[in-house]
Formats: structure tokens, C-alpha cells, sequence
């Protein structure tokens, strides 16, 4: 696709893979609205105006690159918040988008998923649920547009290195071998598959080999990750155990009593 003056509304392009990301498209001559919490407010409150937004000003373009993840036992999850930046607010925004799109007949869509929703990994449930949720909706859409010029691209990184893989996350993935990417390389690579209207990439390997596995030989998965549990067991009681002793060390006055 020839990006010279095309217009791209983006979600999560102040962040790690986003600025160069953005970079990259502005250098081939796009033209950028990237959505800034700092300017525009909380993405997931400010949901209907943005919508309302984009139905007036559709863009050439849209990427859904905004979401965050929760390393920590299934109960102790924020599962609302994972669903809604992860899965509910990209298809809202599509949603959006799509009557316009549809009227002329094209239209670009780039939503960023992730290898762990299709090797769900133990302890990032709500986040691994939810991104595998939208590749299904991705799927799912490009189908029912199969018709039309307008087009799907669902890209799967494994782990890169943000501040989103920090902590106890970021201590697993050194622990257990799980290798990283830098962000300007998946940036690069999303920007590719822009450029060449790929229909899905998968980052990585051997975690392609292992997603494939997942699906013929789930059984395989499960009993190679019983390690991956188990040290992420012990990085998540370790963590919790230095957190009580940090609040015990708080004067009873910052502490809230019933």
C-alpha cells in the first residue's frame, strides 16, 4: 500500500512500540492522529466520544495498538479493565469506522494482538483471553468483508520490551528463557505488514511452532508449561510477601482502618 498522504488514527502510539511505529509511518508521508491519554483523557471513558469521532473522520487507516497486561493469580485480576482496553474498546472503534469505510469501498484495519493468546500462558488469564477474543473478531471480520476492499491485519508479537514487561513479568520471562523483542524491531514489522496488507503475523519463534502445537497437541503445552507455573508461583508469593512487609512498615495514620 502506497502510505503517502494516507490518514492513520492510532491507539497506543505514545508508547513503546507506537512512537516508532508512528515515526516510521510519518516517514513514508502519513498523516498521523495519534490518540494521547496525557491530551485526550482515558481511552476507555472517553470510548463514545472517540467513536463519534472517527464516524465523522474515518481514516484511511486504523490501528489498535492500546492494551496492558496483568502478571498475578486469575482472582486477583482486574478482568473488566483487561476485556475492555484489550478487546471491547478495538471493536467499538471498528465498529466506528466500518459504515465508512463500507461506503467507499476501503480502508485499512491493523489490530495488535499477541503470541500468549495463542499459547495461553498461566497467570496472564484476563489478558491472554482478551487479545485472543479480538483475533477471533478479527477473523471473523475479515470474512464477513470478504467482499470489499477493506482489509484485516492482526499481528501477534511475542515479548518486547516496554514498560509493559517489567516486575514480576519481565523477572519470569528472564527465568524461564521466554526471549524479547526491541520495540523498533516489531514496529518495523508492523510496518511492513502495513505496507504489504499481510493478513496476520506471528512474531517469533519458537513460539509459532509452540502455537501450532497448542492447537494439534494442547496436552504437549500443558505439561511444558508446568515450569513456566511454577516459577511464576514463586515469583508472584515472593512479591506479594514483600508487599505486606512494605505495608507493615507504613505509620498506622497512612493506613485506611474499617
Amino acid at each position: 500500500m502506497q502510505l503517502k498522504g494516507k490518514t492513520v488514527f492510532i491507539t497506543g502510539g505514545t508508547g513503546g512500540i507506537g512512537i516508532p511505529l508512528v515515526k516510521l509511518l510519518e516517514g513514508a508521508g502519513a498523516k498521523i492522529h495519534a490518540y494521547d491519554i496525557a491530551r485526550d483523557g482515558d481511552l476507555i471513558e472517553n470510548l463514545d466520544n472517540t467513536c463519534a469521532y472517527l464516524a465523522e473522520n474515518t481514516p484511511d487507516i486504523l490501528i489498535n495498538m492500546a492494551g496492558f497486561v496483568r502478571f498475578d493469580y486469575c482472582e486477583n485480576q482486574q478482568l473488566d479493565a483487561l476485556i475492555d482496553l484489550n478487546m471491547r474498546v478495538p471493536m467499538r472503534l471498528i465498529q466506528a469506522v466500518l459504515p465508512a469505510m463500507k461506503a467507499r469501498n476501503s480502508g485499512q484495519i491493523i489490530n495488535i494482538g499477541t503470541m500468549t493468546s495463542l499459547i495461553p500462558l498461566p497467570h496472564v488469564t484476563g489478558y491472554a483471553a482478551a487479545k485472543g477474543g479480538l483475533k477471533v473478531f478479527t477473523d471473523a471480520l475479515r470474512r464477513e468483508l470478504g467482499g470489499t476492499d477493506i482489509t484485516f491485519t492482526l499481528i501477534a508479537p511475542r515479548a518486547v520490551r516496554t514498560p509493559m514487561n517489567h516486575g514480576p513479568q519481565c523477572e519470569l520471562n528472564k527465568r524461564v528463557g521466554i526471549k524479547d523483542d526491541t520495540p523498533d524491531m516489531v514496529a518495523g514489522r508492523i510496518f511492513e505488514a502495513i505496507q504489504k496488507g499481510e493478513r496476520e503475523v506471528r512474531i517469533g519463534w519458537p513460539e509459532r511452532f509452540f502455537a501450532f502445537l497448542n492447537v494439534f497437541a494442547p496436552r504437549i503445552i500443558d505439561q511444558g508449561l508446568q515450569k513456566n507455573r511454577e516459577i511464576g508461583e514463586d515469583i508472584l508469593n515472593t512479591h506479594n510477601q514483600t508487599m505486606e512487609k512494605e505495608n507493615e512498615k507504613e505509620p498506622n495514620h497512612n493506613r485506611l482502618t474499617a
